[in-house]
């Protein structure tokens, strides 16, 4: 319907000037701010994002270099303190008179048992100046540590002894016709320095350590008129620094080297070695020329910015650039007082540290960049969702303005628009009557817009919010879940390394054991031996037994960090334990001057059962201490039942006894209290006595929390300290406490039984020696294999009732040649024990799995082979008698004391205090055989300390009785 014909009113005109304006589209006007704010957030972020990485990565790189460095030369201190202290222990023991350097017998054992101390030494002798020439070493592959001598007593030649397990020389090993020790650099260089000095590095080529290079402490030998006596001096092995920097794990890529101020290296985390070998020797490489191109090209760098490695002072903290990527590199002198001076060295590529950083920073953009295509999407949606109604009214309306009202407009999506659209439906209708309205319409509208407005606003300010939040706990998640991935790798490597290290140090150990003890039980069957024969057979025999013991104390400490440390309770007389504990500690006690006590309470029970071992390293560890920090006084061990019995199943009482190790010593500072259970941890007391590891208190105090008790301390400085402990345990009889050993043992096979077939597998020969000298006697058919793949082959040839199977082997393991057998039918009617030097349980499991059917510990004793046997295979022996003739006389034997001594005269006490002092053994023997006969129990005991070593003993005791 056409009200009016269009003419050129005011409101036309209106129209055609907004026509002829060319303005910004609405849907610009609504996307450009709101994109303009999403492009300014993003960029701030990741800018400030980067910066902050930056700052990072530097901060963390001084804090790693600060440690490296600090770890390296804590390391060196340690490391390279000790030949200097082993050469003025020495050197003092000489000046106090303590070591006689003519008597190259005693000081050739006294270095073979340093060296049997600190394995980290390869070498460790003197030179006098009359060319005479004594030390000890390891560079005769096969020998151990052997004794060298040269002086008259060998014509001018040197001798190079081999030796027993106590020092004792056994035979001549090799003879060297032209070594003059008095042309080797560090004789010389101690000689033209007049004081300790470090002799230059040099290359070892020792059988033994071929492929090494070597330092040597040295120390020169001054008389009382201050003329040169000697020079003595140390060789240590540079590879222990090596193994250390290798340990250090800063992060994947970084790299540590020490080198000299020449540039040739010591030691580096690399794995390539600081040598190459030349015909067998080795020849030591220079930092410049290393294959490893990170450490090669750090050294060229430090070389071309300071022109050579002697310029360089001080710490210096720098940075260079390896194929394009940034290397931080820290450079630390390290000095010591004996003439060293190397440089530390410490490179990391800045890529360690900026891959994760980067990642973050790609992800963030992304993400970034993400929501702004998302909020630009949203803008073009959201303007187009507004601005189509808008425009299908802009073009209503310019019809009504010229005239044609009839204009339907339906909205329905927005409600404001829905309602102008009904009013411009209305004002078409009543044109004359909404002039008036159409003010109040477009005010309204326009308010109705800004309040959209603000609601997006609002919107879009939430969702940027929210947006923020979400990739903020994102970055949260992945930052702890890398961590948590990090620390259960490194503990899983941790474990797993430690377990391994205790597997080989088992088999290595026990495997020889098992030798040195089958053979001596071998050895013991033989009726011709003579009494002193048995005497040094069982000597043997304990020393092996002893080791054993050690061996498994060794190992039952390193499992106590790993948690699987266990209790192994057995029936044990106490009052003998303390005894001899008393008797053991009591010369070290009357040394200083001290009074050792030991006091029972008079309802302590004699007979219980715990596990004595760790209750003895206890008693040990605190008495042994107390008497080591106390000068005036006395030591005193105080046990007393504590509470009442407990009825427990079985017709058991469980008892607790209470323990107090109570000494006047120095005692403990206040502030030390707290700490004196912490590994690795020394109070200012024990530093001072330059004794101990800081590891006795915290292995006590693991052992009495796992036999049920609790340990506390408490101290007077200068008044002494009370340590005190409980323990639970079981009473005991004697019937159970006493150990029945048995007194016969197997000597054949009883006559109408199958001929045996019995197959023994093992790679050692000695091992394989050891059961064929056993069995074979007693009436067994055996035959050896070498390893799985022979043993097989004999198997399928022979079908033996029985095989001996090591586990551990060339070729073919114990468990592959176990697993084949076992799948045959005719496997099954096999019997396989295995014999392993492991002690870890999770190895009996793994070869039961294997298909063994029963499980042997190297070392044995000869009668669990036999009953292992009979439990298999039914075989029934023939048994004799143990002859207990030496065993009863050994047992007549009294203990050695002053007042037994007394019946000799003073002359002969004499003589025999100077032969255990220069420990004389046939001297000894001599003194002993002039003994009349009716006090042949008093020569017994004196040949019984001697086996024992007791040298120290045999001197007090002889030196008392001569001022009876």
């Amino acid at each position: 319907m056409k009200l009016f014909s269009p003419t050129a009113s005011p409101q036309e005109q209106d129209i055609s000037r907004a026509k002829s304006f060319r303005g910004l589209p609405l849907r610009l006007v609504l996307i450009l701010p709101f994109v303009l704010q999403i492009v300014g957030a993003v960029g701030l972020v990741g800018y400030f994002s980067f910066k902050n990485g930056q700052q990072a990565v530097n901060a963390l790189v001084d804090r790693l270099m600060d440690k490296s460095g600090n770890l390296v030369s804590e390391h060196l201190t340690g490391y390279l303190d000790t030949p200097q202290k082993i050469n003025q222990i020495n050197h003092d023991a000489v000046a106090l008179g303590l070591l006689d350097l003519k008597d190259f017998k005693t000081t050739g054992r006294y270095f073979w048992k340093q060296l049997q101390t600190y394995p980290e030494l390869a070498y460790s002798a003197y030179t006098l100046t009359t060319g005479e020439y004594a030390g000890a070493g390891r560079f005769l592959a096969g020998r151990g540590v052997t004794i060298d001598e040269l002086s008259a007593a060998t014509d001018w030649r040197t001798y190079t002894y081999a030796t027993d397990e106590r020092g004792n020389r056994t035979q001549i090993a090799v003879v060297y016709d032209d070594y003059n020790p008095q042309t080797e650099a560090w004789y010389q260089d101690a000689v033209k320095a007049g004081k300790p000095v470090w002799s230059s590095v040099a290359n070892w080529d020792g059988e033994n350590l071929a492929g090494y290079i070597s330092i040597t402490a040295t120390s020169p030998i001054y008389n009382n008129k201050n003329q040169l006596f000697g020079v003595i001096g140390v060789d240590l092995l540079l590879v222990g620094i090596n193994d250390f920097l290798k340990q250090l794990k800063l992060t994947p890529s970084a790299k540590v080297f020490v080198i000299e101020r020449d540039g040739l290296l010591i030691a580096s985390s690399s794995t390539e070695k600081p040598f190459t070998l030349v015909n067998g020797i080795a020849k030591r490489l220079s930092a410049l020329d290393i294959n490893d191109a990170q450490i090669r090209a750090t050294a060229k760098y430090l070389k071309h910015n300071f022109g050579n490695f002697q310029r360089i002072k001080g710490e210096q903290k720098l940075s260079f650039k390896l194929q394009d990527e940034l290397q931080f590199v820290r450079v630390v002198p390290w000095q010591d007082g004996f003439g060293l001076n190397w440089l530390v060295v410490t490179t990391i590529p800045e890529s360690d540290f900026m891959g994760q950083i980067h990642a973050n920073n790609r992800t963030t953009f992304f993400l970034c960049f993400l929501t702004l295509l998302v909020a630009i999407w949203l803008g073009l949606l959201t303007s187009r969702w507004i601005s189509q109604p808008i425009l299908r009214l802009s073009k209503a309306s310019a019809a009504i303005a010229q005239g044609d009202l009839n204009q339907q407009v339906d909205v329905k999506k927005i409600l404001e628009i829905g309602v102008l659209s009904r009013s411009f439906n209305e004002m078409a209708q009543q044109l004359q009557a909404s002039f008036a309205n159409l003010a109040r319409i477009n005010q309204e509208l326009d308010r109705k817009n800004q309040e959209v407005v603000r609601i997006n606003e609002q919107l879009d300010k939430a969702n940027q919010e929210l947006a923020t939040a979400n990739d903020e706990l994102e970055l949260r998640v992945e930052k702890r879940t890398v961590e948590l991935q990090h620390a259960k790798t490194a503990a899983e490597l941790a474990n797993r390394a430690k377990s391994e290290f205790l597997a080989n140090m088992s088999h290595e150990l026990r495997t020889p054991l098992n030798a040195i003890l089958g053979f001596s039980q071998l050895m013991n069957r033989e009726p011709s031996l003579t009494d002193r024969q048995q005497e040094s057979l069982r000597i043997i025999n304990r020393s092996g037994e002893h080791l054993l013991s050690l061996v498994n104390d060794v190992l039952d400490l390193a499992k106590i960090e790993s948690g699987k440390m266990t209790l192994y309770p057995t029936d044990f007389d106490l009052y003998v334990l303390l005894d001899s504990i008393k008797e053991m500690l009591a010369l070290r006690a009357e040394s200083k001057g001290l009074q050792l006590t030991i006091e029972r309470s008079n309802n302590l029970p004699q007979y219980i059962k715990t596990d004595d071992k760790k209750l003895r390293q206890v008693l040990i560890n605190l008495l042994g201490n107390a008497i080591k920090f106390t000068s005036v006084g006395s030591v005193t061990l105080g046990v007393e039942l504590a509470g009442d019995r407990q009825p427990i199943a079985n017709n058991q009482q469980l008892i607790t006894l209470h323990f107090e190790v109570a000494d006047t010593g120095a005692g403990i500072a206040p502030t030390e209290i707290n700490s004196v259970f912490e590994a690795f941890v020394q109070t200012e007391t024990g530093k001072q006595s330059q004794q101990g590891t800081g590891l006795g208190l915290p292995i006590t105090k693991s052992f009495v929390e796992l036999m049920g008790g609790k340990i506390t301390v408490n101290s007077e400085l200068g008044k002494g300290t009370v340590f005190q402990f409980n323990i639970q345990a079981l009473e005991s009889d004697v019937s159970k406490a006493v150990e029945q050993k048995r007194t016969y043992r197997v000597v054949g096979i009883q006559p109408n039984q199958q001929k045996y077939r019995i197959l023994v597998v093992d790679d050692r020969w000695e091992n394989r020696q050891l059961l064929l000298k056993l069995l074979q006697p007693i009436g067994f058919q055996v035959k050896e294999a070498v390893n799985g793949q022979e043993a097989i082959k004999i198997w399928q040839q022979w079908q033996p009732h029985l095989i001996w199977m090591d586990m551990r082997m060339p070729v073919m393991n114990g468990y592959d040649a176990t697993q084949q057998i076992k799948s045959h039918l005719q496997g099954q009617a096999t019997a396989i024990i295995a014999l392993t030097a492991s002690t870890l349980e999770e190895e009996k499991a793994i070869v039961l799995s294997a298909g063994c059917d029963d499980f042997v510990r190297k070392p044995f004793h000869e009668e669990v082979i036999f009953d292992k046997m009979a439990q298999f295979l039914g075989v029934r022996y023939i048994y004799e008698e143990i002859c207990s003739k030496n065993i009863s006389e050994a047992s007549t034997v009294d203990k050695l004391t002053a007042e037994a001594l007394a019946v000799m005269s003073n002359e002969w006490l004499m003589n025999l205090s100077e032969a255990a002092a220069l420990i004389d053994e046939e001297q000894i023997a001599q003194l002993v055989s002039q003994i009349p006969e009716e006090y042949q129990a008093l020569a017994q005991s004196i040949q019984k300390e001697v086996s024992e070593f007791n040298f120290d003993r045999i001197m007090n005791f002889a030196q008392t009785a001569a001022n009876l």
